[in-house]
């Protein structure tokens, strides 16, 4: 009741004394009271954009300050909103000064004339003095004087708060600072607190994520929630008159740029993580647009806020300006969530309704008081409160998400894992398998290499052995022969027979430890057979080899001691038995690359005749040595998978006798 009944007081001597209508008459020192002058203050709206001086100001016609419209229920089409107020004081104490606060509420810039002389400049734009109020500025009139004062209070029309002309002493201005009011203020400040350290410690867990994953996601978040942090700190640091961090910042000039570039950034962040890109390649381009749309604003409003110069004076085409893209993004991403099938759908869905919700209630329904609680006062009137707010539930929800999505990545990685180790053991399994089939296979193999080296070497062996009976054979005949030479006193011949035999010897050992012999050298040891045997038979037989001239008789390799049981056989079975001997012929030719055709001709009896006779000596060498050659030709053939034919051809004249014999051997080389 006592600031009431002081009031009445003071109305009563103001229409007592007052000569004039808009001059408040004040007798001296005050007791504490807080004095609505809104019907002794004027106004003036100035719409240069803060460029007139106080001297222009002071020649323009000022309207009843009853008459100023609300700045909450008639926003400005202008961008920076400038209100002059005008008001004189008459001190009619005779010896004390009138020592007075003025108030006109929290603005971005509030300055006081005593005309024409700045008096003093406080608001949220500037760092906070040592006084008893944060928004009241100091005024004194002498003893017996009047002044006529002047206000100028500028904000950005985008959070206009009601301008109000009251007059504090010093004891009610403390208890505005310190009482219910400033408790309202106070609860504010921790909660904003509250809610700025949130943001700080998921700008950190966002950060520190980058640094361990390399995720674009948390890059995105991390920037989103860094800027919802700056701004957070700005509010708390200029609208609450710390002057810690951002002492010449105003608000209101980072707020356009913070806001535009939060928008761009969870833009991205939303993206990133549903993958709009990959999925919805449409909606990427559009969104791609629009944030660049963004971008050139976040770039403006840092020229605007620096400069001080703006790009819109209109505020209605200003606020379109602003607001347009970043609700195109906001409705394209709610749409694109709705359409996305992802299952973080709902975190995001969830953050950027509450954003846009209690945007919507606090922006468009108006929530503004002014008869509430100091505390409903504190919360509801202080519009970055809310921001903060809708900033920190989206960003909540946000980490929800990457929190649900890391989840579900770990789900994945373990599901991969288990499809893995499943995949792995069925790998393995079949690796087993193959491995005990192909161990199998192996063993079966080996065991049959294991069969053809043995039967490889026992074919071999069994020719070492056919060879080992045709060496004493040739021995036992050549030696025959000598014997008969000594007996019959022929030295001569006895010696050029054992030369030759001895030459025979040597080149039979030589060939009969070979596999393969060249032609030349089964030749040289076929030649000196013959001549051998010429000697013994008294030059009844005659022979001749003869071998085609495109054949490299040194490079061909055939088996060894092949062709001699042939000529033997045709000597003891063809030729012994014709008094008058006869001729063996030898011809080699190559009809083919790969085929050798050697031809053994004689014109003996023939084999009917040389079975009728049945010789002895040809029966035993019949017997013996052709069976081992057939047996040695079925072995080669075996052992290095050829075939070698052998063909015997009965010859006949033109009587139909018998004539001789030919035998026929096709060589594979």
């Amino acid at each position: 009741m006592r600031p009431l009944l002081f009031l009445l007081l003071l109305l009563n001597w103001a229409a007592a004394f007052g000569q004039e209508k808009n001059v408040l008459v004040l007798p001296g020192k005050l007791p504490a009271a807080e004095l609505d002058i809104g019907p002794y203050t004027a106004f003036y709206k100035d719409i240069s954009g803060d460029t007139l001086p106080l001297e222009t100001i002071g020649r323009q016609r000022f309207s009843p300050f009853n008459q100023k419209p609300n700045e909450r229920t008639h926003p400005s089409p202008y961008t920076v909103l400038v209100t002059w107020l005008k008001f004189t004081l008459r001190n009619t104490h005779p010896t004390d000064t009138l020592t007075l606060l003025h108030y006109t509420g929290r603005h971005g810039l509030i300055s006081l004339y005593d005309n024409p002389r700045l008096m003093g400049q406080t608001g949220i734009s500037l760092p906070p003095q040592r006084r008893p109020s944060r928004f009241a500025l100091f005024l004194s009139v002498p003893p017996g004087a009047q002044r006529t004062y002047f206000v100028r209070v500028v904000d950005y029309a985008i959070s206009p708060t009601p301008v109000w002309s009251k007059l504090l002493t010093v004891p009610a201005s403390i208890d505005a600072e310190f009482g219910p009011q400033a408790l309202g203020q106070k609860l504010l400040l921790v909660t904003m607190s509250i809610l700025t350290g949130c943001l700080f410690f998921m700008c950190l867990y966002a950060l520190y994520s980058v640094v361990l994953t390399d995720d674009r996601s948390f890059l995105y978040y991390g920037l989103y929630t860094g800027l919802c942090l700056l701004f957070a700190l700005n509010c708390i640091d200029s609208g609450f008159g710390l002057g810690l961090l951002f002492p010449r910042r105003m608000v209101e000039g980072w707020s356009p740029v913070s806001i535009n570039l939060i928008g761009f950034f969870y833009s991205l962040f939303i993206a990133e993580i549903l993958a709009i890109k990959s999925d919805f390649p449409p909606t990427w381009l559009v969104l791609r647009i629009l944030l660049g749309f963004v971008a050139i604003l976040a770039v403006l409003n840092v020229v605007e806020w620096q400069s001080a110069r703006f790009f819109f004076n209109d505020y209605s085409l200003y606020d379109h300006v602003q607001t347009i893209p970043n609700l195109l993004i906001t409705g394209l991403l709610i749409v694109t969530l709705f359409r996305s099938r992802s299952p973080i759908r709902y975190y995001l869905i969830s953050g950027l309704l509450g954003l846009a919700g209690i945007g919507f209630v606090y922006a468009f329904l108006d929530l503004y008081v002014e008869d509430g609680s100091p505390v409903v006062n504190a919360f509801i009137n202080y519009p970055y409160f809310w921001i903060v707010l809708c900033f920190s539930i989206e960003a909540f929800f946000f980490l929800l998400a990457l929190a649900y999505r890391g989840r579900l990545i770990e789900l994945e990685n373990s599901r991969i894992q288990q499809r893995y180790a499943q995949d792995l053991e069925a790998q393995l399994a079949q690796r087993t398998r193959e491995i005990e089939q192909k161990s199998r296979l192996l063993e079966q193999q080996h065991i049959r290499q294991l069969e053809t080296e043995f039967e490889q070497k026992l074919v071999d062996t069994e020719m070492t052995a056919l060879r080992a009976q045709m060496n004493p054979h040739f021995i036992f005949n050549c030696l025959n022969s000598i014997k008969l030479y000594t007996l019959d006193n022929e030295a001569d011949k006895a010696s050029d027979y054992l030369t030759k035999f001895s030459r025979l010897i040597r080149l039979v050992l030589e060939n009969s430890r070979s596999e393969l012999v060249s032609l030349q050298n089964e030749l040289e040891a076929l030649q000196l057979y013959i001549e051998l045997e010429a000697m013994r038979f008294k030059q009844k037989v005659q022979f001749s080899i003869q071998v085609a001239p495109n054949i490299d008789q040194r490079y061909l390799r055939i088996p060894p001691l092949l062709l001699q049981p042939y000529v033997e056989n045709a000597i003891w079975h063809g030729l012994m038995h014709k008094p008058e001997g006869g001729t063996v012929t030898v011809e080699v030719s190559q009809p083919q690359e790969s085929w050798l055709h050697i031809e053994i001709t004689d014109d003996g009896v023939g084999r009917q005749r040389a079975a009728e006779l049945k010789s002895k000596s040809a029966g035993k060498h019949k017997s013996f040595g052709m069976q081992v050659t057939a047996d040695r030709i079925r072995m080669i053939n075996q052992l290095y998978n050829i075939q070698t034919q052998t063909q015997i051809v009965d010859l006949v004249d033109s009587f139909g006798e018998a004539c001789g014999t030919k035998v026929i051997l096709q060589i594979p080389v």
